[in-house]
Parts: C-alpha cells; structure tokens; sequence
C-alpha cells in the first residue's frame, strides 16, 4: 500500500513542477549570460542514473535550443543521441550511438575534431552523462561541470571534474557545481557531510 501512494505521488510530479530541474535551468542560463571563460559554452552534467540522465535530455533540449545550444546524451552504447543536425556529407559517419563521435563533437579542440570531421561546423554544447565517461577521457574544451546527483564515493566526483581538469586546458578557470540532497532529507541521509569528509581523507592520503 505504501508503495503504491508513493508511485502515485509521483506520477504528479511533472517537469514544470521539477524545483530541481528548473534550478538547473536556472544554473545553465546564468551560465551563458555570465561565461567564466570568453565565449566558453560547455556544460558537462553528470548523473548516476540513465533514466535520470535520458529525463534531463528530455526536458533540456527544446531549452537549449531556445539558447541555441546543441545537446547530446551519453548512457553507454545504443541509446546516445543528439540535437545536432548531421550535414548530408556526414550522415553516414557521424552516429551519435558511437560515444566517440558525440565526445568529439563536445570536446573537438582537445580531440582535434577538424581531423576527422574537417568540414564539420556545429558542437554540442551541453553533454549530459552517466559515469560511463568519468574516466579516462580528454574533455577539457568544457570548463563547467554539474553534479545533478552526488555519487556516495568521492573518488567517483573527483573522476567526473577530472574529464574537464586536465593537462592542455585553455581555460582560466573551471568550475564544479554540486546539486546536494534537500535539507530534510540530507538530514536524515547525512549525504554531503559524509562526502566532504571522505574528500578531506582523498586530499590528505
């Protein structure tokens, strides 16, 4: 019985009604009116979940295209996408199932997309992920990264700032920006003491 109001309380929940998602709308606009490098668009949004991750796609593509940003979504192979328009010399090239290919057109000064696509003219501005790119990929051409949710693991967060805080950066600064539990319920959870503390540990060891 429990489980079953709980469902149907969620059901009513809907994007307009999102505090959370408008929060990051929000975050996102004043990113662009305010860049903290010239002329630097690219977001990089982390969650844990695909269906979180396919959630936000859904609801911040038509926003960013308003802001004339493309968006991609990356959750591992078969279900990536993109608002890009592929020009027709492209079309059979450019698959946006291929992380490769989406990471290039997100990052393509540190891919060095003029090689494989020299004629290519669009980006992808926001690229919304699950930790399926936290490690060992070169995204530096971004200098703002979002936590939409906190991975319990502090190593986990310190991998995702990783992909923008690199060697061969041209940005002046970068930025992380953490989207932590409510009050009430990080009451009950504890979840951003635990982490900050985990973190101290990282840094001393």
């Amino acid at each position: 019985v429990i489980l079953e109001e709980l469902l149907s309380m969620g059901k009513n929940i809907e994007p307009e009604k999102d505090s959370k998602l408008n929060m990051l709308k929000d975050t996102l606009a004043q990113k662009i009116l305010n860049p903290i490098n010239e002329g630097n668009r690219k977001v990089l949004i982390f969650t844990t979940f695909s269906d979180t991750a396919k959630y936000l796609y859904d609801n911040l593509a038509d926003h960013a295209k308003d802001l004339n940003m493309n968006t991609a979504l990356v959750v591992g192979s078969g279900t990536n996408k993109s608002t890009i328009e592929v020009p027709a010399e492209y079309k059979n090239q450019i698959k946006f199932n291929d992380i490769n290919t989406v990471l290039t057109l997100f990052s393509p000064k540190s891919k060095e997309a003029h090689k494989v696509f020299p004629n290519m003219q669009e980006e992808i501005d926001i690229l919304i992920a699950t930790d399926c790119i936290s490690e060992g990929q070169n995204l530096q051409d971004c200098d703002f990264v979002i936590n939409y949710d906190i991975h319990w693991n502090p190593v986990r967060i310190i991998q995702r700032f990783g992909r923008v805080d690199r060697i061969g950066s041209h940005n002046e600064r970068i930025q992380l920006v953490n989207f932590w539990p409510t009050e009430d319920l990080d009451e009950y959870i504890n979840l951003e003491q635990r982490v900050k503390g985990r973190m101290v540990l990282v840094d001393v060891s």
